[in-house]
Order: C-alpha cells, then sequence, then structure tokens
C-alpha cells in the first residue's frame, strides 16, 4: 500500500433498524493512500494547526445545468510541525492540508502540543440553526476549539499560570478577521482569539489504540465536523496488541491501513429552506448543516450506480436538492481501489469522522455477493479480550450489536490469548472506531488463497434509524482487489490478540493505578461519591416532546431498591455549560471511581450515547460487568415502542419521563459499568452531532477525594 511520510433478523429487531443492500461495477477512480502522518519524535510532538477553507481536488462536482466542475469548499485542518516563529506553515510537501484528514502517531509517554489557529470564514447567519439560542449570538463568527475523542487524560482548564489547554472542550477560539464576539450571559467557553495553545500528556499506561481529533464547539460541532474538520491519533502500534497465531510475532505496521470515513453534502443553485428560513445557494455550496433526506436511501433503479456517492433528490421537508451530489469518502476519495498484496492480509482501522451518519459496512464477496468474515480486533480504541469459552451470544450483548457475530472457521487454537471475535458486518454511529483483520476467504469462512480477479465491495447498507430517526442512503465505499501472492506466514486463521480490555483494569492499569497528579483537596457541596448501591439514571428525550428538534438529557439517581433518591431528579433540560449536572471524587487514596448508570431511551429514533474522558462496559445479566470483554465510548441506544398513540401523534415520537414511569412504552435501559479516572469538567452527549448541538449534552466534573 503506498503511504505519505448478530444475526441481522435479531440486529433489527434489538435496535429498531432496517437495512438493504446495493450492487455497481464502473471502474474506481483511484488507489487508497495513506493518511498524511506526524509522528511524535524523542517524545514529543509539536505542531501547528490552523482551521481553513480549501478546495477539495478529489471531489469534482458538475452543475446540472451545464459549466465547468467545481472542487467544492470543504474545511480542513493545515497541518506542519511548529516552526520557530510565526503562526504560519511554510509550503512545501512538509505541510498537509488534506480534506481526508492526518494521522497524528503518538507512543505511551508522549506528550501532543498543538498551536490551533482559528482562519474559518464567517457562516451567513440564514444557514445556522442555532443562533436564536442562548449562547449562539456569535456562531456565525465560526469560533472552533479540540477535543482529542477517546484519550483518557485530564480535562484540563487553562489558568493564569498556564493557559495552555488539555483535552478541554470549554474555549472558544475566534477568528479576528471575522469580527469580535459580542458579551453574552450564556457563554460556551472561555473566549480566545485567533490561536490556542494545547498541552495533553499522554499517560504511559495508556491504552494502545486509535482515537481522533474533531471540534466540539457548542452549535457548530455538526457543521464544522461535516466541513471536513477531523483527522486520526494513533498511540502505539498494533503489534502492542495483535500478533500472528501460526507465528508469534507482531502485525508490521506495513500492514496496517488507516480509513477515514467522512461524507459531505453539495449542492446545485437554487433556494433551500433552512432552520429560519429559505436562502439561496450556489452551484458547489456545501451543506454543512446536514439533512439525511439529502438522497434518497436505495437507488432510483438498477442504471444508478452508488460509487462513493448518492445524487440529491426532493426531500420530504419541502426540501429540493436535485441537481446536488452526497459524497461518501475514503480517506477523502470517492470510491478509491483497496489492493490488497500481503498473503498475510491486513489489519484495517476504521473511524467514522461523520457528524450525523450512521454506516452499516459489510464487505461482499463481488462473485457470489455474500459479506466476507472479518476478524474484529479492537473497538473504540482497546483491543477486545474475551475468554476462551464467551458464548457467540454474549459479545452481542457486550456492544448493544454493532456487530454481526460469526464463528470464526475453523475453530481456531486454544492457545490463543483470547477468543477471535469474527463478524460479518458492523454499525459505525458517529465517532465509532473499529480495527479488523481483513483477508480473502471462502464462502465457507476459510481463510485462502484468492482466486485470480476476486474483488469485494466494501459498502454500506441503507440504515434506518427508528420509526422517527433518519434514514441514511446505501452507498458502495471502495473497491477491494485481493492480488495476494504467495503462502501465509503469520497467520493460520487468526490473529492472537493481548486485550487491553483487560489489561486496563490489572492494578496497574488505568482504571484501578492511583492518579497521577491528584492531589487530597476538600469536597465542594453536592459533590460526593455514590452511596453503596446507587446509581445514576440518565434519560434521553426532548425538552418538550411538543416541539420537535429540542434534544435534551435528564438526570436521577436511584438507591439500593430502585427508588428515586429525593431531590436528585433534574428534568429533560438542552445543554447549559454553566451547570454541572453531576460532581463525583475519585475513589480513596486517588484511585479512579467506579459507578453504574443507567441510560433510557426515551424517543423513537436512535441516540448514541458517548462521555469524555474515560470509557465503558455493558452490564450483562449477572448483574455485573465481564472479565474482558470490551470498552466502549460510544453506543446505540435503540429506540423505544411507544404503547399510547399521544406519543407519535402528539409529541413528535418522544415520551415523558412519566410516561416511561407509566410503563406507557417498551423501553428498557441499557447499564453500563463505568471507571473515571481523570480529573476537570466534561461532558456525555448523544454524539450524533445534530442532537449534540440540539442540546443533548450535560457537563460532568470528577475532583480529588479530601483522602
Amino acid at each position: 500500500m503506498r503511504k505519505r511520510n448478530i444475526s441481522i433478523c435479531y440486529w433489527l429487531s434489538a435496535m429498531g433498524m432496517s437495512a438493504a443492500l446495493t450492487c455497481g461495477s464502473t471502474t474506481p477512480l483511484a488507489a487508497l493512500v495513506e493518511p498524511a502522518v506526524f509522528a511524535s519524535e524523542q517524545g514529543v510532538l509539536d505542531i501547528l494547526m490552523i482551521a481553513k477553507p480549501k478546495a477539495i481536488p478529489s471531489i469534482s462536482f458538475v452543475p446540472p445545468r451545464g459549466g465547468a466542475a467545481i472542487n467544492p469548499t470543504g474545511w480542513v485542518y493545515e497541518i506542519c510541525r511548529r516552526p520557530a516563529s510565526g503562526d504560519d506553515c511554510p509550503p512545501g510537501p512538509d505541510t498537509v492540508a488534506d480534506y481526508g484528514g492526518a494521522r497524528l502517531a503518538l507512543q505511551q509517554g508522549d506528550t501532543l502540543k498543538i498551536r490551533l489557529i482559528n482562519r474559518l470564514p464567517k457562516i451567513d447567519p440564514a444557514k445556522l440553526r442555532y443562533t436564536a439560542d442562548p449562547g449562539g449570538a456569535n456562531l456565525h463568527l465560526n469560533p472552533t476549539n479540540l477535543h482529542t475523542h477517546g484519550f483518557l487524560v485530564p480535562a484540563r482548564a487553562p489558568t493564569s499560570a498556564d493557559p495552555r489547554v488539555g483535552d478541554y472542550i470549554f474555549v472558544s477560539v475566534y477568528n479576528s478577521a471575522n469580527g469580535s464576539p459580542a458579551p453574552q450571559m450564556h457563554e460556551h467557553g472561555s473566549v480566545v482569539m485567533d490561536a490556542a495553545d494545547y498541552r495533553i500528556e499522554i499517560p504511559k499506561n495508556h491504552p494502545s489504540g486509535l482515537y481522533w481529533f474533531h471540534p466540539h464547539i457548542h452549535g457548530l460541532s455538526l457543521n464544522q465536523v461535516s466541513g471536513g474538520l477531523a483527522g486520526i491519533i494513533t498511540i502505539g502500534n498494533v503489534s502492542d496488541y495483535a500478533r500472528g497465531d501460526a507465528v508469534p510475532a507482531p502485525v508490521p505496521e506495513s500492514q496496517v491501513r488507516h480509513l477515514i470515513l467522512k461524507d459531505i453534502q453539495v449542492l446545485a443553485a437554487g433556494t433551500i429552506k433552512f432552520h429560519r428560513g429559505s436562502a439561496p445557494v450556489a452551484n458547489g455550496e456545501v451543506l454543512n448543516q446536514q439533512d439525511s433526506d439529502f438522497c434518497l436511501q436505495f437507488p432510483a433503479g438498477a442504471s444508478e450506480i452508488r460509487h462513493g456517492s448518492c445524487p440529491g433528490a426532493a426531500a420530504g421537508a419541502g426540501d429540493d436538492y436535485t441537481g446536488g451530489r452526497w459524497y461518501f469518502t475514503v480517506n477523502g476519495e470517492s470510491y478509491p481501489t483497496i489492493r490488497m498484496t500481503n498473503p498475510d492480509g491486513e489489519v484495517w482501522r476504521l473511524t467514522n469522522a461523520s457528524g450525523n451518519v450512521s454506516y452499516d459496512l459489510h464487505l461482499v464477496n463481488d462473485a457470489d455477493g455474500t459479506s466476507l468474515i472479518i476478524q474484529l480486533i479492537a473497538v473504540d480504541g482497546v483491543s477486545v479480550h474475551l475468554p476462551q469459552n464467551t458464548p457467540v451470544g454474549t459479545m452481542i450483548e457486550l456492544t448493544r450489536a454493532r456487530f454481526k457475530v460469526v464463528d470464526c472457521p475453523p475453530a481456531p487454537s486454544v492457545g490463543l490469548r483470547s477468543l477471535p471475535v469474527c463478524v460479518t458486518e458492523l454499525v459505525m454511529m458517529p465517532s465509532a472506531r473499529a480495527e479488523l483483520w481483513v483477508t480473502y476467504r471462502t464462502p465457507e469462512g476459510r481463510v485462502a488463497k484468492p482466486p485470480s480477479g476476486a474483488t469485494a465491495t466494501f459498502k454500506t447498507s441503507s440504515l434506518t434509524t427508528g420509526t422517527t430517526g433518519d434514514k441514511w442512503p446505501a452507498v458502495d465505499l471502495a473497491k477491494v482487489e485481493f492480488a495476494q501472492a504467495g503462502s501465509q506466514y503469520l497467520v493460520s486463521s487468526a490473529l492472537d490478540i493481548r486485550g487491553d480490555t483487560l489489561a486496563v483494569m490489572q492494578p496497574t492499569g488505568m482504571f484501578r493505578a492511583p492518579v497521577p497528579g491528584a492531589s487530597p483537596a476538600p469536597l465542594s457541596a453536592g459533590c460526593n461519591p455514590l452511596a453503596s448501591g446507587h446509581r445514576r439514571r440518565i434519560f434521553f428525550g426532548f425538552e418538550d416532546v411538543a416541539v420537535n428538534g429540542t434534544h435534551a438529557l435528564g438526570y436521577e439517581e436511584v438507591d439500593e431498591h430502585g427508588g428515586v433518591v429525593p431531590g436528585t431528579s433534574r428534568p429533560l433540560t438542552r445543554f447549559d455549560p454553566s451547570q454541572t449536572v453531576i460532581c463525583l471524587p475519585l475513589g480513596p487514596g486517588q484511585t479512579p471511581a467506579r459507578e453504574t448508570w443507567e441510560l433510557v431511551q426515551l424517543s423513537t429514533e436512535n441516540h448514541n450515547f458517548h462521555i469524555h474522558q474515560t470509557r465503558f462496559q455493558i452490564v450483562g445479566p449477572s448483574g455485573r460487568p465481564p472479565a474482558g470483554g470490551i470498552f466502549q465510548d460510544n453506543v446505540p441506544m435503540g429506540v423505544a415502542v411507544p404503547k399510547i398513540p399521544e406519543v407519535m401523534d402528539k409529541q413528535n415520537g418522544v415520551r415523558t419521563i412519566a410516561q416511561w414511569r407509566n410503563d406507557q412504552c417498551t423501553s428498557t435501559p441499557i447499564v453500563i459499568d463505568i471507571p473515571f479516572s481523570q480529573l476537570g469538567d466534561f461532558v456525555y452527549h448523544c454524539h450524533i452531532l445534530g442532537h449534540e448541538d440540539a442540546g443533548m449534552m450535560a457537563k460532568i466534573r470528577v475532583v480529588p477525594p479530601p483522602n
């Protein structure tokens, strides 16, 4: 490769979604190229990162009424190693500004330093959704910031003694060329003009794995990520946890691919209805406030080949996107070729860097139309670990059916450190990551030398996320050519995985060892540990069920008998950064605190729970998390099924908490076990960014205990 320096029926019933496949057969445009890499040197990666507009050369949009092809303008990160002076990257091959995204390569114990510059343009206020909301008056000035998604590091706020920022989202960096922000009562963080300096120290016991970075400005997250502002980060190497089963040698980096999934909606000239009214748009303009109805879910007929894109259509809300096009890219390329030559296959590291889109991914053998079996080796940046006697159904429970799990043929050796997990389908909601071992297999699923000319199509099937949810289109993402010659050396049937899911819970692991830098301190009022047997309950719904789009979270504490603790209830409320909903201390001796949470879905559309600075495990029927399994940082919520007509007729498909208590719907809480090992203020939210921007987010604080 080239580099630059569930049973489906089970899944449908569990998640309330539907899926179908489409196929095509035209020639791909380009070979897949690895993202540009910026690697740490002597324990430090020090870079300049400039958020700016740039034309996307890999996307060529042809206006429907004629005219020259247009490269739409996206928003990208221009990245270079930090120059000795100034806030500009020098021209040349060592400066990268790719829409597809770059990779920051770090090791445990490294320090990541980023000087973030905002050179984004203003946005037409008529084309923004939340300018009238509290704290939204300055959104048209397009402030930005940075979040290192999945990092297990402190959410360190800037101070007068040290103005550098950790992985802390309550900072807004404005471009002074767009004007000064107006003072307002409801700021979403401290205001910084033009630039902010970030310093993030990676713990030495941090899991190796795949992470990513993106903006986290409330009210603009969808716009900026949809415009292209995202890249990936790796800590350590795949060889830290993946070895061959035939030869116990680490997987070499030459057999690793990084695939960044992004999508962008490009408009034809006309008039589009935005939240505040209709406004004209130009040919090639990007619709950053994305609409899931931009394309039809399925091709209009056999002649419509969806290779990397789908055509705009008339949407149900009255908008007509006809003539526009929705591009689905892999590393910035629309329908590239992935040519596999190594007889031992490849490790694919996938990131869903879309703002809203959920993917239903398959690798379909073009010869017979069946989905190839692939081995799942890591989820959300942490390698899996299952004991050898784990039933297949357990993996479905542990992931809320994010994967269609099948047996790994032939039966793998019992000498492997953990049971291999094989899948034929991955459902990746926004922010999800997955790492896979991919190679050619026979129709029976056995690893084999491919026949001459063997190919497969990497595709996303159509996906409906609930009765009132989004309808994501079916699109072919890439063509895969199996050109593997020679004999297998490293792998015979499966990779041997050392599970970081198990390692993080060992005495020296991140979720058990004393927290570095935590010193005893008096607790503030209302910041107490949960009582023994108590748990927190989080509700996902609307602040006002009569008003569509008022996405919000509710909260209460529950005692060991299932009763609500008096005085703890908080109604469904849209995000307010001035309100800390949950405050908790670390455990005794500055060790991680473990809590049990219940996630309650009140909506008939799916949500995607995510929490910063930590991971969680699904609690199974036994009432406790498994020994090993997987740690996740996002999980699909499924959908609620109402039992009364008012929910669909008058409440936009969302129940109230009272209706849930009165059993006027079916919605079983998801129970999760969360270890808190990082200090600071951070958030939990739905990672469908349209829902997050609307208000489905809340603030949490973790502090040191007094002992």
